[in-house]
């Protein structure tokens, strides 16, 4: 296999060179190790080739040759380890002495810090080189950044300090250009310290203009943006209750949904309606403030609200008298050519123990809790999903565009398919709760092969290479290794990366007596600041319509493992792959 890290080990220690080759032999990553004992073999290496990094014995530091050496490894911009003998407040000043990025210890070297050192410190030397062509990026990212200003339909102006015009695009053009809106924004549009985002109504004529003003920087000074959106003085509120099938869309809904135009209520779901025990005339005008205590108004599309729903919680009187905490969340959408903002709620509140397996232990219940509470969490983005494309369905079919709504009915079905495979997930993940493991000597190479058929469709249509090492028996539950296996090799298809063939790599390894066990593929890999993030429940790395997946899949890895006092955990380097680790 080709190596993707070519390391120099500079140490005299015969004993040492051994242990850290050997460590790397097994890793889960393919390094090329060169090693040399003196100072003047690795200037030589230097002049002829050039590694990735240098592991660096402390002692060759000392050395009367070293500043040669170091030099050449300053003009190639090539990292140092220095491997010191010394206790870890004496290496650091050693390392940071002559220079070197990071310091291992040698009597506490282990397969899986080396590594993870090794991985690091290539990974912040190739986010400095990356620095050199930053002021390139930075203009092309300024003329991406015109693009879009000149495309939206918000009119977007930018001044400075001294209230010079420093951008405008053409809706702001074409919006000064009237009068009587000029002579109003004039007086409006002069630069002001802020700490936080302000929003102005004005309402020139039968307009409404909507301003939100924030502090920005442009061309490396302070600045103010302002974003206006100009909106009709009076809506038509009828023309969006006229529509019979989008009334029948939402009223089909179960989720408790409004519709608001202007920070008034103009229609709301049966659902809706029940939780009030009221009509639709008897809440249509009210400002949602009125039905839900503490609903926070937000008039205008904040700069943040373009682009992410709002969410917030509210106080709610149910038709018996009773109150609920309501958990909010509203987002802008357009219906019949309207702007409006779509409001929905449910309840914020503690699961029914029902919810709960019986028998299970008090930590179990609690965490089990949680665990349906995100679940009710991450249904709701299917829903939401289905929501928005039965509005877009409900407009095409208005407008006998039956194409478009065929398509939008597709992905509405996508959603759906979505939200199955979680029901069916969390089913295995609360399943487990009650589960007792019976362990006994499985052969993990039957295991595996009985995986392989379940997974064969997905395999195939991958492309993915599989290979299996000779592996080992163990005592275990031989029910729980196959889930365990299903949702890694799983985990592994989804994630590899587009336009290289996927390459999955099930073995086995001997480390300080215990088996460790590896599903190592060559995929889009996972960043060190979420591996230990990724065995959450509900936790996913990337957008749904990219790599598809709930969340889950890991976490049943996680409590698997659990269930049998083994261990796992995720050696990975983003761009060349992941290694699951797990003892049983």
């Amino acid at each position: 296999m080709e190596s993707n890290h070519n390391i120099l080990l500079l140490d005299g220690d015969e004993q040492s060179a051994l242990d850290i080759q050997r460590f790397l032999k097994v890793s889960a990553y393919t390094f090329g190790v060169s090693h040399v004992t003196q100072l003047q073999e690795g200037l030589n290496y230097l002049r002829t080739r050039k590694p990735d990094i240098v592991l660096l014995d402390a002692q060759m530091a000392q050395m009367g040759d070293f500043g040669l050496l170091k030099q050449q490894l300053d003009k190639d911009k090539i990292p140092i380890i220095l491997l010191s003998a010394n206790s870890g407040s004496e290496s650091k000043r050693e390392a940071e002495a002559i220079g070197a990025q990071d310091y291992i210890i040698k009597n506490k070297i282990n397969l899986f810090h080396l590594q993870k050192t090794i991985l690091n410190t290539l990974k912040i030397t190739e986010a400095e080189a990356k620095l050199g062509n930053s002021f390139n990026q930075s203009t092309q990212q300024q003329s991406t950044l015109f693009r879009v200003l000149d495309k939206t339909s918000s009119a977007v102006i930018i001044v400075n300090a001294d209230d010079f015009l420093l951008y405008a695009n053409d809706n702001a053009y074409k919006l000064l250009s009237e009068e009587g809106v000029r002579n109003q924004l004039a007086n409006h549009l002069s630069y002001r310290k802020l700490k936080e985002e302000e929003f102005i109504e004005l309402r020139p004529g039968n307009l409404i203009l909507k301003i939100r003003a924030s502090e920005t920087e442009w061309g490396g000074a302070a600045a103010n943006l302002f974003v206006i959106d100009r909106f009709a003085g009076t809506g038509n509120k009828e023309s969006l209750l006229a529509d019979e099938s989008f009334q029948a869309l939402l009223n089909s809904l179960s989720e408790n949904v409004i519709v608001l135009q202007y920070d008034r209520i103009v229609f709301a779901n049966r659902a809706a309606l029940n939780v009030f025990n009221l009509n639709l005339s008897a809440i249509r005008e009210k400002l949602p403030a009125e039905l839900i205590e503490g609903y926070a108004s937000d008039p205008v599309l904040t700069v943040k609200s373009f682009v992410a729903e709002r969410e917030s919680k509210g106080l709610i009187t149910l038709a018996d008298g009773t109150q609920q905490i309501m958990a909010l969340r509203t987002r802008p959408v357009t219906i019949s050519g309207e702007f409006c903002q779509l409001l929905t709620f449910d309840p914020e509140r503690g699961l029914p123990d029902q919810l709960v397996p019986q028998g299970s232990s008090a930590e179990d219940r609690f965490a089990t809790d949680g665990v349906l509470h995100l679940a009710s969490h991450d249904l709701r983005e299917p829903v939401r999903t289905i929501l928005n494309y039965v509005q877009l369905i409900s407009e095409n079919l208005h407008k006998k565009k039956y194409d478009a709504a065929t398509e939008y009915a597709d992905f509405a079905k996508a959603a759906a398919d979505r939200m199955e495979k979680l029901l069916s997930d969390f089913k295995v993940y609360i399943a487990l709760s009650d589960y007792k493991p019976t362990p006994t000597k499985v052969s993990m190479k039957m295991a595996v092969a009985d995986v392989m058929k379940q997974m064969k469709a997905g395999i195939e249509a991958t492309g993915a290479e599989v290979n299996v090492a000779g592996l080992p028996d163990v005592n275990a539950d031989r029910e729980l290794v196959e889930k365990l296996l299903v949702q890694l090799l799983d985990n592994a298809l989804k994630f590899g990366k587009k336009g290289k063939k996927l390459v999955i790599d099930i073995g086995f390894d001997k480390f300080e007596g215990n088996v460790l066990f590896c599903v190592r593929d060559n995929g889009m890999g996972i960043p060190k600041k979420y591996q230990d993030k990724i065995f959450e429940p509900f936790e996913r790395l990337n957008r749904v319509d990219e790599y598809p997946g709930n969340g889950l899949g890991l976490a049943i890895c996680k409590k698997i493992i659990d269930m049998q006092k083994g261990k796992i955990w995720v050696e990975s380097l983003p761009g060349f792959g992941s290694s699951f680790y797990f003892t049983l």
